[in-house]
Parts: structure tokens; sequence; C-alpha cells
């Protein structure tokens, strides 16, 4: 009989510690990560130290993503999500901070913690769920949670990354304190190559309008890069005159087509 791990995945943590991940293979720039194969490395690793099958029954991501914040398109973001759930078959959970509702919201890692927390015991009370809970993550605020969990008879594996140039990803209380997990730790970084996706150049034809372009893109849609900066597009407000005008810039001040001109006529003027 095989040994069921149900991954548990702090988004929040992961994305903050993929610069380290990038820094540890001397790539400083970064490359992008093979979400499919985190996975099948966490369960390999059970299954050497268990020394049995093991089924990965889902693999549950939390993440947030602002809504109705000014100066920000969440399509990047959105996409991101889709890609996990539609290609990598992640069960995400991304919780929604409205801007408009709470203007001084702040999408700290707290959110993710308690939908973590919620979903690893919601599981681990359903008979046969799973036996092991992985985690990947590295806040220490994790460790009454993973008490829990094993007081309900489950196992405890932690994913986590090394200390790196200094950088804590992974607190030392998660890694030292006693009676949280059952089996050795995992740590990213030393499988940095393995979770590395290298994509092929290709030629496809856009969905959308047809034209053909080359590309990296290996999901099923693929839209050439006029059809994604339209979709971009948003009516925004002149921080200067108030004046709406569609556009794809995302920083959070933004000045329309008049006024930019303006501000470069009258710096010529200066100038000449």
């Amino acid at each position: 009989m095989s040994v069921k791990t149900m991954i548990f995945v702090d988004g929040s943590w992961l994305y903050h510690s993929r610069q380290a991940l990038f820094e540890s293979l001397g790539e400083e720039s970064g490359f992008e990560i093979d979400y499919k194969r985190i996975p099948d490395i966490i369960a390999h690793s059970i299954a050497d130290v268990l020394d049995a099958e093991v089924d990965v029954v889902r693999t549950n991501y939390f993440g947030t993503i602002p809504v109705n914040k000014q100066g920000y398109n969440p399509a990047k973001q959105k996409a991101f999500y889709e890609f996990l759930a539609l290609q990598c078959a992640y069960d995400t959970e991304i919780l929604e901070i409205d801007f408009r509702r709470e203007p001084h919201a702040r999408p700290d890692d707290k959110w993710v913690n308690v939908a973590l927390a919620a979903s690893m015991l919601y599981y681990a009370a359903i008979p046969g769920a799973y036996d092991v809970a992985t985690i990947i993550g590295g806040d220490a605020d994790y460790i009454p949670l993973l008490k829990r969990v094993r007081s309900m008879g489950k196992r405890v594996q932690i994913v986590g990354m090394n200390n790196l140039d200094g950088k804590f990803l992974t607190g030392a209380m998660l890694l030292t304190t006693p009676g949280i997990k059952d089996l050795p730790p995992i740590f990213l970084d030393e499988h940095g190559q393995d979770i590395r996706l290298v994509r092929e150049e290709q030629l496809r034809a856009c969905k959308n309008c047809g034209a053909e372009e080359n590309t990296t893109w290996a999901g099923p849609d693929f839209f050439c890069a006029t059809c994604r900066n339209d979709h971009r597009k948003q009516v925004r407000v002149c921080d200067t005159c108030g004046r709406e005008e569609e556009t794809t810039w995302d920083k959070p001040y933004f000045y329309c087509s008049t006024c930019r001109n303006k501000h470069r006529e009258d710096s010529d003027s200066v100038i000449t």
C-alpha cells in the first residue's frame, strides 16, 4: 500500500525565496522554476526515507492577489496562478485583497499562513485523506500547526531552504524544535538544477489574431505581444489633470499623454 502525502505550499514564502535559489546556482538574474517537478522531488525523497511507494494526492498552493488597487495590473499574477492550476495540477487557494474595501490593507504572509493551517487541519480530520503532511514554507509560526497535525496521527515533512549568504529563509526553530516533524527536511536549493525549467523556443500562432511569433511559452493558449499588451490595457486617471486614458502603464503614478507631452515641451523650452 502506498503512503499518501498532501503538499501545502506557502506561496508567499516560495516567491520571496526564489532569488536566494537563483543566487545559490550563481544566476542572480533568475530562471524559470519547473513547478511540476517539485511534487516529484518530494515524493522521491519521502519514498527513499520510508522505503515505500509514495502517492502525492494533492498539491495545495496558497497565495494572495490585490484587486481594485490603483496602479496595479493583476493580469500577470492571475496568469501565473492559472498556470499552476491548469498546467501543474495544483489546487490553488488565492485570497483576494480588495483595496476598495480595505484601502490600507497589507497583503502580508499571515493571510497565507492562516489559510494553509486551516486547510492542513481540515484534511487531517478526514479519514484517509493523507498520511504525510508536507509543508513548503519557512515560518516558525507553523510550529503549533505541525504539532497539532502530528497529534492527529499524521507524519510531517518540512521543505525549506538552507541558510544562503546570511538569508535565514527557513526559521531555525522550524528545523530544530522537537516533536514537529518525522522525516529529514528537504532543501529546495539542493535540488536547484532539478527544478530549473528549460524551455525550447518555437514558432506559435496567436490564439486571438493568428499572428505567428517565436516564443518559449509552452501553455495551451498563446497570445502574441500585441494582443498581450491590448489585454493588459486599463483605464487610468491622470495624477495631474484627472483625465481618463487607456494605458498599459502599471506603475503607482500615471500621467496622460497630454500632460506628458506638455512636460516634454516645457523641458525642451528650458534647455533652449
